[in-house]
């Protein structure tokens, strides 16, 4: 095996929730502009527009962009802002986690992939919510782990999404791999797993933070803790 590849939340980095941050900022743009809502309207509003979300990614394995997120939104409050003051809110919200010290690595992150680097070829898949691949390379940065990746693959730049195999085939073209020679760790069977499996690439589930044991059947391996992983990739080989 030549390498390894990452999906970023649920695996590489806990899972983090800014919901309560971003209505924040809705909030006061819309004052702002007077047109304010109630928390229940805003919080109603922000459903929508995750569900939304949630169907494109489901059903056509792609990332809406901010401003479609925020159209939905918008649109749901029946009010308007001017363009400039909505693409100001828009990077906002998508800067969120730049401004705070969340999301944090899983445990055992830090410690094992040095180790991994120097073995392996080491490659991030991830799929993009309200916080773009942009973003999330500056925490990396900021962790100081964005070093350790030759390739990094994000769903709101390349336009599409797993399971799709377009992410995980450009991914395996960076790191100049064959998918026989690679294995995938996520936590998600239907995206992660069936995605890595969908290429040829060994597909490895991670279940420290989402606890999908539903998952199994399509896993090559299974581990929760970042201490079992080099021997695990070690036995893969």
């Amino acid at each position: 095996m030549q390498a390894v590849t990452f999906d970023f939340w649920g695996t590489l980095y806990q899972n983090a929730y800014a919901r309560d941050e971003r209505l924040a900022l809705l909030g006061e743009a819309l004052e702002q502009h007077d047109q304010p809502r109630t928390m229940d309207e805003l919080d109603a509003a922000y459903s929508h527009a995750r569900s939304v979300w949630n169907q494109v990614w489901r059903d056509q394995q792609q990332s809406i962009p901010i401003e479609r997120w925020l159209e939905e939104l918008l649109g749901h409050l029946d009010v308007r802002v001017p363009s400039g003051a909505a693409h100001e809110l828009g990077e906002r919200i998508e800067s969120v986690y730049l401004n705070g010290d969340e999301p944090q690595p899983v445990t055992g992150v830090r410690a094992v992939l040095p180790r991994l680097s120097d073995r392996y070829r080491l490659g991030l898949i991830s799929d993009t919510g309200l916080t773009p691949g942009r973003v999330l390379r500056d925490i990396m940065r900021r962790d100081r782990l964005l070093s350790y990746f030759e390739a990094l693959t994000f769903s709101d730049e390349l336009g599409s999404a797993k399971p799709r195999p377009k992410p995980f085939l450009r991914t395996l073209n960076l790191l100049d791999v064959k998918a026989a020679e690679a294995a995938h760790i996520g936590d998600l069977p239907e995206t992660d797993l069936r995605g890595a499996r969908g290429v040829g690439m060994k597909a490895v589930l991670f279940l420290g933070v989402s606890h999908r044991e539903d998952g199994r059947e399509l896993a090559d391996a299974v581990f929760d803790d970042y201490g079992e992983l080099c021997a695990l990739l070690e036995r893969l080989e």
